[in-house]
């Protein structure tokens, strides 16, 4: 089975899930990301990447509301423009977005959708360089035992990881429906050490 039929096998897997399966089982991946990040103890001062679920992928909205209220600073993948693609090497950003502020941002409400550096306000939603955070929590579609990681195919994430700083947590989320016994992968696709599953 080839990547695209893969993807679809595995989407449609996962929108069979009903609706209170689904926010049962990504309450449990985020209790388990709450517990990674150092649980309700005090703790440094940390910047977690997360993303706004989008249609029937695991949600982190209770992660992300956790984090924000433990004083942790919260960030969003934000989509570049053609031209700001170019200008920076990169397809996307994080920008933090305060705990008040997220219905307010344009690239959570449109998640794939590319902005232009200048169509989002930086002083409210600056964007975080990704060498100062402590922990990503990267979506998927389908994983399997190695680590292997099928996403949408933009291949924005893996061009995002090694960008980051070696401590950073890389987590992948996803319903346990979603483990494949192999995912097909070329020289570009990076596994995820880590992966939390419900």
């Amino acid at each position: 089975m080839d990547k695209a039929e893969l993807r679809r096998a595995i989407i449609a897997r996962r929108d069979a899930l009903d609706l209170d399966m689904r926010a049962a089982k990504s309450a449990a991946v985020c209790a388990r990301l709450v517990e990674l990040l150092g649980g309700s103890g005090p703790a440094a001062p940390r910047t977690v990447a997360v993303y706004a679920a989008m249609g029937s992928e695991a949600d982190p909205a209770a992660f992300a509301a956790a984090a924000a209220k433990h004083g942790w600073r919260v960030a969003y993948p934000c989509m570049f423009s053609a031209a700001d693609t170019v200008a920076c090497g990169q397809r996307m950003c994080m920008r933090a977005v305060a705990a008040g502020d997220a219905s307010e941002a344009p690239f959570i409400a449109h998640p794939t959708r590319a902005f232009a550096a200048m169509d989002v306000d930086s002083s409210r939603f600056p964007i975080v360089p990704a060498e100062a955070l402590d922990m990503i929590v990267v979506p998927l579609v389908a994983f399997d035992h190695t680590g292997a990681r099928l996403g949408y195919g933009g291949g924005c994430y893996d061009r995002y990881l090694p960008t980051i700083s070696p401590a950073c947590q890389i987590i992948g989320i996803a319903f346990d429906e979603q483990r494949v016994d192999h995912v097909p992968t070329d020289t570009h696709d990076l596994p995820l050490p880590h992966i939390i599953s419900a």
